[in-house]
């Protein structure tokens, strides 16, 4: 047990340190995306003037010849198509670890159209997951008057968090969000769903939980962010 457990702990280690590592391809690709840039540029400029200034013809076969242009080229077109044969197979290979990713995904970004999806989505989730009552847990308390927010939502005072039945989840978006730039949070046992915006929900889970909250934000036309 414990061996399996450190090959495991060793594996993820592996694929934590790789997965940066090819997240820097992007300050590796952007020098060469420069020049290649810049070299179709000069290509299309050579072409264009081949066709327009027939007189010039000796004189870019010339500077062709002497700069060995016909051989670099070659040399550069085959290594991009190397490249790209690579970069597709491992692609193909790479693009497999969506689907474990996925599977064991805790969190999610939901974008509604408006507020009122957002409200009924919410209302779907209490049903499903049998929800009494949530736990408001707040960012910054300091300048909070808790006492106030919990009168306005119906709910009770419990030391810096608020404890707020179900069925007044609607005063969340009635009361505190039109009205309160607050930064909080409900909680119900590992699920804990984040108010970004009155119709912007993150919600974090276990992921069989994930996965009901995904297909129930499909039924709401919920736009399912992959960050």
């Amino acid at each position: 047990m414990v061996e399996q457990s450190n090959k495991l702990l060793k594996m993820f280690e592996g694929i934590n340190k790789n997965l940066y590592r090819s997240n820097k391809i992007v300050e590796l690709y952007k020098p060469l995306n420069e020049i290649l840039f810049a070299l179709n540029q000069d290509l299309d400029q050579l072409i264009i003037t081949d066709k327009k200034e027939p007189h010039l013809h000796e004189q870019i076969e010339k500077e062709i010849k002497k700069r060995g242009l016909i051989s670099l080229y070659k040399k550069m077109d085959e290594t991009i198509c190397n490249l790209k044969e690579e970069i597709d197979y491992f692609y193909d290979q790479i693009h497999r670890g969506e689907e474990i990713f996925e599977k064991f995904r805790n969190y999610r970004t939901y974008v509604f159209e408006n507020p009122n999806k957002s409200k009924e989505y919410l209302d779907k989730l209490i049903n499903i997951f049998n929800i009494d009552k949530f736990v408001l847990k707040f960012n910054v308390v300091g300048t909070i008057d808790l006492s106030e927010v919990a009168k306005l939502i119906k709910g009770q005072k419990q030391g810096i968090n608020i404890v707020l039945p179900s069925e007044n989840v609607s005063l969340i978006y009635e009361e505190i969000l039109k009205s309160k730039p607050i930064k909080f949070r409900i909680v119900y046992g590992p699920l804990a769903i984040y108010f970004e915006k009155d119709n912007v929900l993150y919600i974090e889970a276990p992921s069989k939980k994930i996965e009901l909250c995904d297909s129930t934000a499909k039924e709401f036309n919920a736009k399912l962010l992959d960050n």
